[in-house]
């Protein structure tokens, strides 16, 4: 067996193999799911946000690099980007059809219906990657990126077309000329005559005990045989199963993610449930990298900026140092030297007016080394104490003494006004830097794996009895009439328009405790709270009191039903929930209902009361009073619940705050 070669790149995106699983993933997950909105993210990846038959559902997608559902739960932006708002036009409303691949290629495509409308949306993953909108009959509609290329042209109107296939086919036959005629090795060489993934090469490589570094122009029949029996081995795997999705994890950290264990990736693995959750995990991480990197960006510039005017200044400041020494030096230089200065302005005035000419002048003066004249500017340069000094023969000695002196003040004032300059910079400079260390990366965390009653609004009694109540008169009809059994007991608040609510009790006796808890809940998601009730009452049945068969004549509207027989009470019920926020990891879960469950359950809790608060103003009383009460460890994650999961969780109209 050859050794496989350690692999110490970071896989940054999906291979073609890698969208086959994802797509299989897809085809058994989301089928005739509705899409509901797309948002562009933070970082220009996009949120597709479906409903199915088991609730909620969200893809992103990261042209060039990676698509799968994600449990991770993205801030959305509260307006759309202007390629977010086209991919609605087209996108919202619509029914998903399947998802596929072209030609094995880094393309995937969901065909989606509205109506009597199919469209085709192809999300490409090489290069920067595109998203393209193709009608029934392949035309354009929209693209993400209108670009003309060598091989092809993306323009509105004309027929989508995918770049020409990257190598053979490893089901068709290939010449082992093609193989041998490339200079490279090996591996090299396979990945460029195959249409493979070069990590899927390498896999194939190691299987097959084929060296990947021997030169490709001694390789055999035999070996390139073994090779293409182990790549297509490797993609019938994926397609056929079972899979062992895994991230491979060197040193603690990602370093890259598969469907199925690839004996070349010699590292810790992690297995997860699903290729898809493990591509989320995966890329989370980078995701919010990139995010960071984002933010912080502007900074940068702007200290790379601000690091470029403080060096320009303090270049500044040694000028300024050299050019006011050097004008006192001279200065005092022309004051010890005074007379014989004054001597020799006096010989070139005289001699200039009796006619002599500069030549005359230069070598006829005495008492002092002139080295030449400016007729034009009225300066001589003399040379006094191994220096070169400049005088104004037009004005006496003194006065050019006065005038260095004077420019030697000056530049100590520029001196003084630049020393506070840089001392301005520097504060901004340490502002930045300060800001900077704030800037970290987005704290993003998904949701606790849900179990079936998450569906509906749900808690557990202080007794462990799971409580589940519908949101809608849909979800009322639904309670009662797939899981309601027949040891189980009907709760509902007295007020009309309430949720249905159903102790699941397991066979079990129903605690006094467990049905006061279950009108408790009942009544928080009645109408007694939009109208500010203190308290209201609710009452509990056995489950073979519950029909839905009205009396002769009359109707029953859905999410109605009867009730036979005595109804167990429970008066004035104070209109109290308890709202909280359970942590496990990078994962979270709003949790409500009775006080006993929440305060064991969540970090952190508050209790809600009918109130005027509402909803962004509410959420953030919420959240801040959650932090407060909990440990500060868990402060900025409480602060990265999304608003619009505790919002799913409030009673209707407004709470107060405990």
């Amino acid at each position: 067996m050859v050794a496989a070669s350690r692999v110490v790149a970071v896989k940054l995106g999906l291979t073609s193999l890698d969208l086959l699983t994802i797509i299989n993933e897809l085809n058994s997950a989301l089928i005739s799911a509705r899409i509901e909105n797309v948002y562009q993210l933070e970082d220009g990846s996009f949120l597709i946000r479906l409903h199915t038959k088991s609730g909620q559902a969200n893809i992103i997608v990261e042209l060039g690099r990676r698509l799968n559902i994600t449990n991770f739960k993205y801030p959305i932006p509260e307006k759309p980007s202007p390629p977010a708002a086209f991919l609605r036009r087209y996108l919202s409303s619509a029914r998903v059809e399947s998802f596929g691949q072209v030609d094995f290629d880094r393309i995937l495509y969901m065909d989606i219906s509205r109506g009597e409308e199919k469209l085709r949306v192809y999300f490409e993953f090489f290069g920067d990657g595109n998203a393209v909108v193709a009608d029934q009959s392949g035309r354009i509609k929209y693209a993400l990126s209108y670009k003309e290329m060598k091989d092809r042209t993306i323009k509105y109107g004309m027929e989508y077309m995918p770049p020409p296939q990257r190598g053979h086919d490893i089901y068709s036959s290939v010449g082992i000329k093609e193989i041998r005629s490339q200079r490279f090795n090996l591996a090299r060489s396979l990945t460029r005559v195959f249409n493979l993934p070069s990590e899927v090469v390498a896999e194939a490589l190691l299987r097959s005990s084929l060296d990947p570094n021997s030169p490709s122009a001694e390789v055999s029949p035999e070996a390139v045989e073994a090779f293409l029996r182990s790549a297509r081995s490797i993609v019938e795997e994926v397609k056929t199963g079972p899979l062992r999705p895994n991230i491979a994890m060197k040193e603690g950290k990602g370093v890259s993610v598969q469907p199925i264990d690839f004996k070349s990736l010699n590292y810790e693995k992690r297995y997860l449930e699903s290729f898809n959750e493990a591509v989320d995990e995966y890329f989370s991480s980078i995701s919010t990298e990139k995010i960071e990197t984002k933010r912080r960006s502007p900074s940068e510039e702007a200290l790379r900026d601000l690091e470029a005017v403080l060096f320009r200044q303090r270049s500044h400041v040694k000028e300024l140092e050299d050019q006011r020494l050097r004008q006192n030096e001279i200065g005092k230089a022309i004051m010890s030297n005074l007379h014989v200065l004054q001597s020799l302005i006096d010989q070139v005035v005289r001699s200039r007016r009796a006619g002599a000419d500069w030549e005359f002048i230069t070598r006829s003066v005495s008492g002092v080394k002139v080295g030449k004249i400016d007729p034009s500017k009225g300066l001589l340069t003399v040379v006094m104490n191994d220096q070169e000094i400049q005088i104004d023969f037009k004005v006496s000695a003194t006065k050019n003494a006065e005038s260095y002196f004077a420019k030697s003040k000056e530049a100590s004032k520029k001196l003084e006004g630049l020393h506070g300059a840089i001392l301005e910079t520097e504060k901004k400079i340490e502002k930045l830097k300060k800001g900077m260390t704030e800037i970290s990366a987005p704290v993003i965390l998904k949701v606790m794996k849900k179990e079936w009653y998450e569906r509906f609004r749900w808690t557990f009694s202080s007794q462990n009895f799971l409580i589940v109540g519908g949101k809608d008169a849909t979800q009322n009809e639904v309670l009662v009439k797939k899981h309601m059994a027949p040891v189980d007991i009907f709760v509902h608040s007295d007020v009309p328009g309430g949720s249905v609510v159903i102790i699941k009790s397991e066979g079990r006796a129903v605690p006094e405790e467990t049905a006061y808890e279950a009108v408790s809940f009942a009544v928080a998601y009645s109408r007694a709270w939009r109208a500010g009730l203190g308290g209201a009452d609710g009452y509990w049945v056995r489950a073979d009191q519950v029909t839905k068969t009205p009396p002769t004549g009359e109707y029953l509207g859905k999410g109605a039903f009867m009730i036979y027989g005595e109804r167990n009470y429970v008066r004035n019920v104070p209109l109290v929930m308890p709202l909280g926020i359970q942590i496990s990891g990078d994962a979270f879960k709003v949790v409500m209902g009775g006080e006993a469950f929440v305060r064991k359950t969540a970090i952190s809790y508050v209790k809600l009361t009918p109130g005027t608060l509402s909803g962004v103003e509410l959420i953030k009383k919420i959240k801040e009073s959650l932090v407060q009460r909990s440990d500060e460890k868990y402060a900025h994650l409480i602060r990265a619940v999304p608003d619009s999961e505790i919002a799913a969780y409030l009673p209707p109209g407004g709470s107060s705050v405990l």
